[in-house]
């Protein structure tokens, strides 16, 4: 697995509005000064720095005021990682999703550190931090490959709490959950999470999402509760599920759109050049 982790070097986020900071980086800073990329014109007098006087636009001033070329800075980001390993993450029909967000984990690690971007991570399950990772620049993924994660609890206490906690400026939070969240626990977290941008990265199990239309009876329990009851399945009641689950997926849906938000979603398996494509498009 570690062989693989240089396939989330393509991986590459970037913010629409500029960012505080003089700590270099490779995101598009507030601060207008030295920089490859061309930001605006300024007057001399607003900005004293001959080195960059533009020529022409001094030469076809009707007043003659003198201009210089301004550049946008370039600064670093806090990437962090927000994983809810909350008890449904370990519930498994075709996908081990618990696996898949570890993995998820290690290869955002892996893309921050080539990015020079600073590293941090909190796993919450319910109301309980699992794991808190300070930021970082050292690399950590091949250790978080190796990270302990038993998904317990229910809720996002902890999760709320977190937000409270982080910056408000130059960082971008991946959330990773399989967001079996009612829209009103939804909306209240990305309350506490705002106004920092959020990615959110929803891993979905296809065998829970669309069940197979068979006669026979299956155990179902519920991961979060702890509760199992004996049903009879059927087309009938394979089709109900679907249904009922696809009504909840909309409502959530529903609640990310309202605060701007599009999820990527991984469904079994990680394509990462379909994540990468995903996370270039991202609304951030």
């Amino acid at each position: 697995m570690n062989a693989q982790l240089h396939l989330f070097d393509a991986l590459a986020w970037r913010l629409t509005q500029g960012l505080p900071g003089l700590r270099m980086g490779a995101h598009a800073g507030r601060m207008r000064g030295a920089g490859e990329n061309f930001a605006d014109i300024a007057p001399l007098l607003a900005h004293p720095d001959p080195r960059r006087l533009d020529l022409r636009r001094s030469i076809t001033d009707p007043l003659g005021v003198l201009h210089v070329r301004r550049f946008q800075t370039r600064t670093d980001l806090r990437l962090h990682v927000a994983l809810d390993a909350s008890a449904s993450l370990g519930a498994v029909a075709h996908a081990d999703r618990a696996g898949l967000a570890r993995l998820l984990a290690a290869g955002f690690a892996q893309a921050a550190r080539r990015a020079r971007d600073p590293f941090s991570l909190t796993v919450c399950a319910g109301d309980r931090v699992l794991h808190d990772q300070p930021p970082t620049r050292r690399s950590l993924a091949a250790d978080l490959l190796d990270l302990p994660l038993v998904p317990a609890g229910r809720g996002t206490a902890a999760l709320e709490a977190m937000a409270h906690d982080l910056p408000q400026e130059r960082i971008l939070v991946v959330l990773i959950s399989d967001f079996e969240l009612s829209p009103d626990e939804l909306a209240a977290l990305l309350a506490a999470l705002r106004p920092r941008p959020v990615l959110p990265v929803w891993l979905r199990d296809s065998g829970f999402d669309a069940p197979p239309p068979r006669l026979g009876l299956a155990e179902l329990c519920d991961p979060e509760t702890g509760r199992r009851r004996t049903v009879l399945t059927t087309r009938r009641w394979a089709a109900r599920q679907a249904q009922r689950v696809r009504n909840r997926q909309a409502a959530l849906r529903r609640v990310l759109a309202e605060h701007g938000l599009s999820p990527i979603e991984i469904t079994d398996s990680i394509d990462v050049a379909e994540l990468a494509a995903s996370l270039s498009e991202a609304p951030l």
